[in-house]
């Protein structure tokens, strides 16, 4: 519990001060930070050509900020989101690469010891469905917060992120029923039971 809490509490406090910095006004700032958050949780797991790519990127919009600068800073802090949703999206999309094991597949080993044969097609799936979410979500929140076209002005973010949040949480525990009713023989799938297999696969990589 004690690893758990220093592998997450950086992120958790993150989060919480980014928000908070761009509730009292400072858009402009809470960019910087965001950006800086999303590239360093990046660097821990994607592979090292990413993590190449990344760093250029980095580079290249720390050379282009003083031209984005006098855009309104409201409207590109509304990116945030999109960002992190690529971020998700390629956390779970690289395990899906030739000689990796899908991350719900990992999951489900350290859920049971080990990957039953009958799940590995199922994990697979599923990995690819939420890899696909978070691609879908990333254009649609950049739509709604920033009030692109067809759309007449941004949405509040509160409404676009709440609503997200609600439609994830909906797919989280209706995913846990489906797998319930299709591998009845590994008993209940519950949420607190995927938590503990997700938090035990990432403690065990980062031992």
């Amino acid at each position: 519990m004690v690893r758990a809490a220093r592998r997450f509490a950086p992120m958790l406090l993150a989060g919480a001060v980014i928000g908070g910095v761009r509730l009292a006004g400072h858009a402009e700032l809470a960019l910087l930070l965001g950006l800086l958050a999303l590239a360093m949780a990046a660097g821990r797991d994607l592979p090292r050509p990413a993590r190449l790519a990344l760093a250029v990127a980095a580079a290249a919009f720390a050379l282009t900020w003083p031209l984005l600068r006098p855009l309104a800073p409201q409207r590109l802090a509304g990116l945030l989101p999109a960002a992190g949703d690529l971020l998700l999206c390629t956390h779970f999309g690289a395990t899906l690469r030739p000689g990796r094991e899908p991350l719900i597949s990992r999951y489900t080993r350290h859920d049971f010891g080990h990957l039953p044969p009958e799940c590995a097609g199922y994990t697979r799936v599923l990995t690819l469905l939420w890899a696909t979410l978070f691609a879908v979500l990333a254009p649609l929140h950049t739509l709604l917060l920033l009030g692109l076209p067809p759309l007449a002005a941004p949405l509040g973010s509160g409404t676009v992120l709440g609503g997200t949040a609600a439609f994830m949480l909906f797919l989280f525990l209706g995913e846990h029923v489906i797998r319930t009713l299709r591998f009845p023989q590994f008993g209940l799938a519950t949420p607190a039971r995927t938590l503990r297999a997700i938090l035990s696969a990432h403690l065990s990589r980062h031992a």
